[in-house]
């Protein structure tokens, strides 16, 4: 049975979410009293709380302005995404090469879990994504967990973190519903694939798939309604420069 969230964890993940959907939009001030009023929280709660979503990036402190909604960058979230590429394709390489039962039993029973709720994410991204979400960080951090360098583990958790609010906006924008399926569809066979490689010791295929998985970002999320030709061609630049 799953531990009750603590009031600063679930605080947290109500504004991540409505940050990521559009419902606080960037550049909102973030008021602490409102947000205490709102949420039947204490202050110190709400203060936690935002100061996790600003390491996160999705919120911004200045002294004279207090909390706001980070303002969207295309090229920060390009410069997260190549980063995290490489540092999980060598946490891949690292991990393979100290492969053991264990471990791969662990990436099946991770893989499986996120599995499910690509399911449901295909007929309710919603109110699947958050959950989808954590899923996905279990199963891409499974796999970096063996790698024997808790100093990079600690790297790819940061740059995971900070690039989660392009995710999650990614099922909230305006494309339509056709393109939105046959992309969380893409997502699974390569969450597939990865796991294969993991299984067969193919630190080749894995770092190949890695890099393209984690490239292959929603752009649109940032430039607003960009077409999929649009996302194609900024990914191959992403990718040709990695």
């Amino acid at each position: 049975m799953k531990k009750p969230k603590s009031v600063i964890a679930a605080l947290t993940d109500e504004l991540r979410r409505d940050i990521s959907l559009g419902v606080i939009k960037p550049g909102d001030k973030l008021n602490i009293e409102s947000l205490k009023r709102d949420h039947s929280v204490s202050h110190p709660s709400v203060r936690e709380a935002l100061s996790m979503l600003v390491g996160e990036g999705y919120v911004c402190f200045e002294e004279s302005k207090g909390f706001r909604v980070q303002q969207l960058s295309k090229a920060a979230m390009q410069d997260t995404i190549r980063v995290r590429a490489e540092l999980e394709a060598l946490a891949f390489e690292w991990a393979v090469s100290r492969s053991n039962l264990d471990w791969r039993s662990k990436i099946v029973a991770a893989h499986y879990a996120l599995s499910e709720v690509e399911d449901q994410m295909i007929k309710d991204s919603h109110n699947t994504v958050l959950e989808w979400d954590a899923r996905n960080r279990e199963f891409h951090m499974m796999i970096s967990a063996n790698c024997g360098s808790q100093k990079l583990i600690d790297l790819i958790e940061q740059q995971y973190d900070q690039s989660r609010r392009f995710r999650l906006m990614a099922h909230a924008d305006s494309r339509s519903e056709t393109s939105r399926m046959r992309w969380v569809r893409k997502s699974g066979e390569e969450h597939k694939a990865l796991k294969d490689a993991v299984l067969a010791g193919d630190v080749k295929a894995g770092r190949d798939i890695l890099r393209k998985h984690i490239t292959k970002a929603p752009l649109h999320a940032v430039s607003g309604a960009a077409d999929d030709s649009q996302d194609i061609q900024s990914n191959q630049e992403i990718q040709s420069r990695a």
